[in-house]
């Protein structure tokens, strides 16, 4: 399923909850109108996440897909403009549609209310009011919401982009910290929303950070130049004592100058009883490779999102280096250190 061309995914567990919540009104625990409700407030989270990706599909941001979770929705970008005044439309574009999502339903209210039944008006208001309730809760000015790259975007006029995500994180910690004692005395769930936004938080400067040491710093700068390569039909048992002699966790395999597969200790030893056995049986076929002339942070998030250790680095088909998490986070301490 996609709308405005932006591919709108529904985890599993999200669909299991509607699931779980109309069994719930099968069976008189809680009210149809609620159940009803609830649905509607997910059809109000995906409206509120189009809302954001079509603002930012005008600055020319690419959105890989809406994802749909019990907790709520998130839109996928490929990355979040560093203009403030981008980012300040994008991120006020959700609580705004929820705003006049609440607006129109309260003009619709206040015309028919003298025709309506009373459960109907009453499920309107609820409507009303869930809205008005969203739109606040993203506007709070910390990270994940919308309301702390408000904040950011804000900042980001007076200062530069790594010390206004700075000052908006440490903001959103300490709203976080005040929330919890909060919840302590009056609500529990005060502290869940706590911790939600204090490890948003912490994970946006992270993010910012890593993004403006690696910025600039190519593939082809850091990565390793002398690769050590494997024949596929080496077996099992020589391939793990070249990985003893050499000590490195993964190696390409090319067969006639052309890459075929990647293997991995972890590929080897599973299978070490089998020890006579050719790599090429137990290696990866599909491999994920990087030019030498993208920047280094393509690559960690390519090495964050399929949980790999290391990339061969290719142009024209070539191998030309290799490039490994190691690589990346020795950079990452160098630069930090110069700064």
């Amino acid at each position: 399923m996609s709308v405005l061309g932006i591919p709108i995914k529904l985890d599993i567990t999200f669909l299991l909850l509607i699931l779980f919540i109309y069994l719930l009104a099968y069976f008189n625990i809680i009210p149809l109108q609620l159940a009803i409700l609830i649905t509607l407030l997910f059809v109000t989270v995906l409206i509120h996440e189009l809302s954001h990706s079509y603002v930012a599909q005008n600055y020319g941001v690419e959105i890989k897909r809406i994802v749909l979770l019990p907790i709520g929705g998130v839109a996928q970008m490929s990355e979040m403009p560093k203009e403030p005044r981008q980012e300040l439309f994008i991120s006020l574009a959700g609580p705004l549609t929820n705003f006049a999502i609440a607006a129109l339903f309260y003009l619709i209210l206040l015309f028919t209310v003298a025709f309506l039944p009373l459960f109907a008006t009453t499920f309107i208001r609820d409507f009303i009011l869930v809205n008005v309730v969203l739109a606040v809760f993203n506007l709070i000015p910390a990270f994940p919401m919308d309301g702390g790259r408000i904040l950011r975007a804000i900042l980001a006029n007076r200062m530069d982009f790594v010390r206004a995500t700075e000052l908006s994180a440490s903001i959103g910690k300490g709203l976080a910290f005040f929330m919890a004692i909060a919840g302590i005395f009056f609500n529990i769930f005060l502290i869940l929303i706590a911790i939600f936004i204090y490890i948003g938080a912490d994970q946006e400067y992270k993010s910012t950070m890593i993004s403006s040491l690696l910025e600039g710093i190519l593939v082809k700068n850091i990565m390793s130049k002398e690769v050590k390569t494997f024949d596929p039909n080496l077996t099992i048992e020589e391939a793990l004592n070249e990985i003893f002699k050499y000590k490195h966790m993964g190696y390409p395999v090319m067969e006639n100058d052309k890459l075929v597969g990647i293997v991995t200790f972890e590929d080897l030893s599973a299978n070490k009883d089998n020890k006579d056995a050719e790599i090429r049986e137990v290696m990866t076929k599909e491999v994920l490779t990087i030019s030498s002339n993208e920047e280094v942070i393509s690559a960690l998030e390519k090495l964050n999102k399929y949980d790999l250790g290391r990339l061969p680095v290719v142009d024209d088909h070539k191998i030309v280096g290799i490039i490994s998490k190691t690589d990346i986070l020795r950079v990452l301490n160098l630069m930090r250190k110069k700064a």
